[in-house]
């Protein structure tokens, strides 16, 4: 590599690492996350895979680019003619998926991955302010994605341009959003860590002429895996919105201000918090071609479990098949006894086909 290449590759590297800072101190880091944004549906995990370790962005570098697809560090050349198709059964019918596909450009020398984000609420009843029937009315949501990465030795870099289409009963919005990191990688050691500022943008059109624009929905995510060398275990910890300390919302802060809270009980409350922040995955090889999956979302189980039984909120669970040129995964996430989500992504390598598999 030429001094003159280094060169370049640091200055876009920094570039990339000021306008990430610029970004987040850009955005307001009002506390509670919960219904403050518009396009909310940028927060839904966006693979089975993802789902299935616990809802947060994966930093696992390897070929598969439904990861790729919410962590723009982890396109890469390998993914090459990969196409991914996800799609999530959420409760009552709501669907939320994506398809992906990443082509390696050799004038460019850039691997690019196209993508298209839909989610389908199904149909819902109106009424007018006076309670009367209007009939059923439909809502969905669309975003349209590009997105690349490049690096210099261990150090990543990248970014995802987004446009965003919703539609509500026939009234529509339209944004623009970019997902951009950095992450240092060390294949050798099969470790890696990462920082996305993911969904920084603004609201173009808002649904009625007459409202103000809203803002999206915003978060700073810090992620780390590491494989065992001699355990087939990976370790993904994922710490959240971290552009905000406080996720509790403010009727469970006034439970807890009260004259006869302890000492003891507020330190309780500050490690709930902390927590609130952290997402725990773990994937095991167990053989060449499955990997089971767990994860643990301490926020989903504190928000969705119902407070006299709280079953499985909160918990998640999933594994994988590769089998030669195809990949299936599948994910379950437990939300709340009404329902929980089923999420299945199909991979397959279009440039491996009369080929024989790696």
């Amino acid at each position: 590599m030429s001094t003159f290449t280094i060169v370049c590759n640091m200055n876009q590297a920094k570039y990339i690492l000021l306008l990430l800072i610029a970004l987040f101190l850009s955005q307001k880091t009002n506390a509670q996350i919960g219904g403050t944004a518009t396009f909310a549906y940028l927060k839904f995990p966006t693979a089975a895979r993802a789902e299935a370790l616990g809802g947060g962005i994966v930093p696992i570098y390897n070929q598969d680019n439904s990861l790729a697809f919410s962590n723009p560090l982890l396109i890469d050349s390998a993914q090459h003619q990969q196409i991914a198709f996800s799609n999530a059964f959420f409760i009552d019918g709501i669907k939320n998926g994506n398809l992906s596909y990443a082509h390696y450009h050799k004038k460019i020398k850039t691997t690019l991955l196209y993508g298209v984000q839909y989610v389908a609420y199904g149909k819902m009843e109106s009424y007018d302010m006076a309670g009367n029937y209007l009939g059923n009315v439909k809502a969905s949501d669309i975003n349209l994605q590009v997105g690349t990465a490049h690096h210099w030795n261990h150090l990543y870099y990248g970014a995802t341009l987004k446009f965003l289409i919703s539609n509500l009963a026939g009234e529509n919005a339209i944004g623009i959003a970019t997902d951009i990191g950095l992450a240092y990688i060390n294949q050798e050691k099969n470790m890696s860590a990462c920082f996305v500022f993911r969904n920084a943008g603004f609201q173009l059109k808002q649904y009625l002429k007459e409202q103000s624009r809203e803002k999206l929905p915003y978060q700073l995510d810090f992620s780390f895996s590491k494989r065992f060398k001699h355990l087939p275990l990976t370790i993904i910890t994922t710490a959240h919105n971290l552009q905000t300390w406080e996720l509790r919302f403010p009727y469970e802060e006034q439970s807890n201000n009260n004259i006869f809270n302890s000492n003891t009980k507020n330190k309780n409350t500050i490690i709930d918090n902390i927590f609130r922040h952290v997402i725990v995955g773990f994937e095991i090889e167990a053989g060449k071609p499955v990997r089971l999956r767990f994860g643990y979302n301490h926020l989903k189980r504190r928000e969705l479990a119902p407070t006299a039984k709280k079953g499985f909120a909160g918990i998640n669970a999933g594994l994988g098949l590769n089998i030669k040129q195809f990949a299936l995964d599948y994910g379950f996430g437990a939300y709340h006894p009404a329902g929980n989500d089923h999420y299945l992504t199909l991979r397959i390598k279009l440039d491996e086909f009369g080929n024989k598999a790696k």
